[in-house]
């Protein structure tokens, strides 16, 4: 499976490195929910194992990523007080969403280790929360801004973006 940790992003399209981040993000949430189906059965250890990490450390990245575009979308747009508004409330989802992740970790270890969840039920309303409200997320921001933009930030700006991710990946 290919991440964005793997692109050279001196040469790549930030806002296809932001698609393929959210289509990631998109796998995750699959992944996630492929866990939750198999609780109370035969666990995938490496699959408990890679969504781990890539909660751990590719999500909060893609957050990231998205938000530098969102500040470059701010800047092109300073008017645009639902663009704002929507801006600092995805912000904000990013933010809880970290905070669902981190309540996660720790049976994503265990079960990584083939430790069998005590609670079935609890990690599994765990998981299937984390999942689905990384999918109505994704949604929301699809139609509430992602669809808003129309890819023509100025060459400054894109050169801006790019910056920014490298930093993120620093």
């Amino acid at each position: 499976m290919q991440s964005s940790l793997d692109i050279d992003l001196e040469h790549a399209d930030p806002f296809e490195v932001i698609a393929l981040e959210r289509n990631l993000q998109n796998q995750v949430c699959d992944d996630l929910e492929q866990l939750a189906d198999q609780l109370g059965g035969p666990l995938d250890v490496k699959l408990c194992a890679s969504v781990k990490d890539r909660l751990q450390i590719c999500l909060p990245l893609y957050h990231r990523d998205e938000e530098a575009l969102f500040e470059l979308m701010l800047k092109k747009e300073p008017d645009n007080r639902v663009l704002a508004a929507c801006t600092e409330q995805a912000a904000a989802q990013h933010a809880a969403m970290q905070a669902y992740v981190f309540e996660l970790l720790e049976p994503l270890i265990d079960m990584g280790a083939g430790i069998v969840p005590r609670n079935l039920d609890t990690v599994g309303y765990m998981l299937r929360y984390c999942f689905d409200g990384m999918r109505h997320h994704l949604q929301w921001e699809d139609v509430s801004i992602f669809r808003a933009q129309n890819r023509s930030l100025p060459i400054a700006d894109l050169e801006q973006l790019r910056l920014a991710m490298i930093r993120n990946r620093a």
